[in-house]
């Protein structure tokens, strides 16, 4: 052992290098096996990205020891090989790796302050995960896994909707109150509507809709592996309705399924694989049975531009019934890290605890209850999730080259590990949710939407179709996720509809009332009383095409009142940001540290990079809501003192109103096809770095060029 480290000889395969002295980093004792350091490979090079950037990113225990020259060395022992690797290593950003049993050490080529060359930084990773991430990280794309039941879809076949129909009937018999037996008996038609068309599709293989008539299209199902038979379904889409009509096993109609698409589906498969590049690599996690799972994944996803057949296997994922769903277990194969993934699901507890960061909780689809919930609000609960996945996006990528990327640059061998700069991670761009807040949704649904029961897997396997012919039968349902632990509301919330910062820098105020209509005196005064209490609140409502009395009435029975004052906060997280999305603003909160010893948590609203609100609380959601409240009053201030010095321009042009755009503090609505979505499918207001992605490197290549080119200790 050297006065540094342990001298360590280091073998590429089997063709000796030379020696070098790993040296223990503060608080690590990793040694290599035997002392002797065998390559197995070299890295593949990378295009944007140092790997220092990469590990640093996906690495979960940092610098593992370091590599340097032996002082001792024979002066007749020629390095040259080492030089070498380090060379190469260094201006090709690539890396040695070491295989110990799962893991990977991969050995990064640094600068050294005092020209000690050759030195290296080790860091672990499990196997296969530095080239997954390597790509994604060089691609600008991101991982995306979804829930299937009531998160995009709702499948049922004849008996389910047999169930339904009969569990509504026992339902409206118990229930004492007219106007909610009034919304069981909707529910139960629309439950039987649906079977008339699945019973027609069952019988004939065609179905009436509109008067219109509509014959099967028989689609071929990819094979997952060698030597399974070929699978042809018959299917019937009935795209306006979102609907689709599916036969299990071919041969038997009794495996008939009706299965509802979520609206706005197509419009968030566009954003993740825009102009044929992946913005996102996408997965399934879902609690239903495999069979199931594959063939209503088909239903979304027909021509496999999101998920390729050869990945089917190990991109849908299913989850036991009971069990916690876990990104470890979706990137079991290594194929991404989960700080680089976000979730769309309509359940938060499912999932493990230190994965709930990183999941975007859409309401329910729950078509039969509420149907209107899809169509209440000017943004679909897709359309929603596509905001949010484009936000975490350009805020991952934006601060993985300002603060990662960018200070790789000025890291040297000798620098202490504990400085280096703090990874990206996706869960610092997504909204904390709430589960237990869910307004205007089913929590007193009298009937959970979707199939239940233990005979999917039975009713799926088509393969022994001959052995269950007389068990078909019985009741076809699917798994739904854990519904007894919590059953969700169904009505849009915006409380995520994080949008993508903008590039201009201009004030709230400033950019708060240009977008501002003009609008009459009497307008402003009726209302002032109201917006003291809760600004906008009534304008949101009006604008989602909701009464403020409709939104209270509907939620008065689904909370106690101790619940009830914790609605208006939320809400007013979800206006605020509308604000933001409106104006094509960036809204952001951020944390601060509190010096009360009663508050925890202490957060801060910035619009367009001004604070304009902060709010203290004893949980990071409570702080959330007060400084978003506080915001709101403050803009609605500012928008109350516009109007009065504008009044006299007001009155000139009140004649020519439309009375449809009357919305006070929000003016135009946006259609989100033809203002969301241009021909060409890229998502407006990219922010700098979302920009960049679509062109050739810019801001990555050139701190990488500033890497290799301008540390005065580089490597010659």
């Amino acid at each position: 052992m050297s006065r540094l480290g342990f001298k360590t000889l280091v073998y590429h395969g089997d063709v000796y290098l030379g020696e070098l002295d790993t040296v223990p980093v503060k608080d690590g004792n990793f040694q290599f096996p035997n002392n002797e350091i065998r390559i197995h490979t070299i890295s593949p090079k990378s295009e944007r990205c140092h790997p220092l950037s990469v590990l640093q990113t996906i690495s979960s225990v940092s610098v593992r020891c370091k590599l340097e020259p032996n002082a001792n060395t024979n002066s007749n022992q020629n390095p040259e090989h080492l030089i070498n690797l380090h060379a190469s290593c260094f201006y090709e950003l690539k890396t040695a790796v070491v295989l110990l049993e799962n893991e990977e050490i991969h050995l990064v080529a640094m600068p050294s302050k005092q020209k000690k060359f050759p030195c290296f930084w080790c860091y672990s990773v499990p196997s296969g995960l530095y080239s997954a991430c390597l790509w994604m990280l060089n691609t600008r794309c991101l991982a995306i896994v979804f829930d299937l039941d009531e998160t995009l879809i709702v499948a049922n076949t004849m008996k389910s909707f047999e169930d339904r129909i009969e569990s509504s009937q026992d339902c409206i018999e118990r229930e004492t109150d007219p106007i909610r037996e009034s919304g069981i008996v909707a529910q139960m038609k629309r439950y039987v509507e649906d079977r008339l068309l699945l019973k027609q599709y069952a019988e004939t293989d065609c179905v009436v809709d509109g008067g219109k008539v509509y014959n099967v299209q028989y689609e071929e199902v990819p094979a997952l592996s060698d030597g399974l038979e070929r699978v042809v379904r018959p299917v019937i889409r009935l795209p306006e309705q979102n609907v689709v009509l599916t036969r299990i096993n071919p041969e038997n109609h009794d495996t008939s399924v009706l299965v509802r698409l979520r609206p706005a589906w197509e419009d968030l498969k566009s954003y993740l694989t825009a102009k044929g590049r992946k913005r996102f690599e996408v997965y399934v996690c879902t609690m239903a049975e495999r069979d199931y799972a594959l063939e209503m994944w088909r239903l979304l996803d027909p021509e496999a531009r999101l998920i390729s057949s050869k990945q089917l296997l190990d991109r849908v994922v299913c989850v036991k019934t009971g069990a916690r769903k876990s990104l470890l277990n979706v990137f079991q194969g290594g194929n991404c890290h989960p700080k680089m993934a976000m979730v769309i699901d309509d359940r938060l507890k499912v999932w493990e605890e230190k994965d709930q960061p990183r999941v975007h909780v859409v309401p329910a689809f729950t078509p039969y209850f509420s149907p209107q919930a899809e169509t209440a609000f000017a943004v679909p609960v897709l359309c929603v999730a596509r905001n949010v996945a484009c936000n975490v996006r350009g805020g991952f990528f934006k601060e993985f080259d300002e603060n990662l990327l960018r200070r790789i640059c000025d890291v040297f061998y000798e620098d202490e590990v504990v400085n280096l700069p703090s990874p990206s991670d996706v869960s610092n761009y997504l909204m904390s949710e709430d589960s237990s807040f869910v307004p205007n949704g089913h929590l007193n649904a009298p009937i959970i939407e979707g199939m239940n029961g233990p005979e999917v897997a039975q009713r799926l396997n088509y393969t022994e179709e001959k052995n269950v012919t007389n068990a078909v039968s019985r009741s076809v349902t699917n798994n739904v996720e854990m519904k007894s632990e919590s059953t969700k509301l169904p009505v849009e919330s915006v409380a995520s509809a994080i949008v993508p910062p903008s590039s201009r820098a201009i004030l709230p105020s400033e950019r708060l009332l240009s977008n501002v209509p003009q609008v009459k005196k009497e307008e402003v005064n009726s209302g002032h009383d109201a917006q003291k209490q809760n600004p906008l609140l009534a304008n949101q409502f009006a604008e989602f095409g909701v009464s403020q009395n409709q939104f209270f009435s509907n939620n008065r029975e689904l909370k106690p009142e101790s619940e009830k004052m914790n609605l208006f906060p939320s809400l007013s997280i979800g206006v605020l940001q509308e604000i933001g999305r409106r104006c094509r603003s960036k809204v952001e909160f951020k944390p601060v540290v509190s010096a009360s010893d009663d508050l925890q948590f202490s957060i801060e609203v910035f619009f367009t990079g001004e604070k304009i609100g902060v709010g203290m609380g004893r949980t990071r959601k409570d702080a959330q809501q007060q400084a978003a409240e506080n915001a709101l009053r403050g803009l609605a201030d500012n928008y109350i003192s516009y109007i009065a010095l504008h009044s006299r321009a007001v009155d000139n042009d009140c004649d020519r109103l439309s009375v449809q755009r009357e919305n006070g503090f929000l003016w135009d609505v946006v259609n989100p096809v033809s203002d969301e979505w241009p021909e060409n499918n890229e998502f407006p207001n990219q922010n700098p770095t979302e920009k960049a992605e679509c062109g050739p490197s810019t801001t990555s290549s050139n701190v990488v060029n500033h890497l290799v080119q301008n540390h005065p200790n580089s490597p010659q």
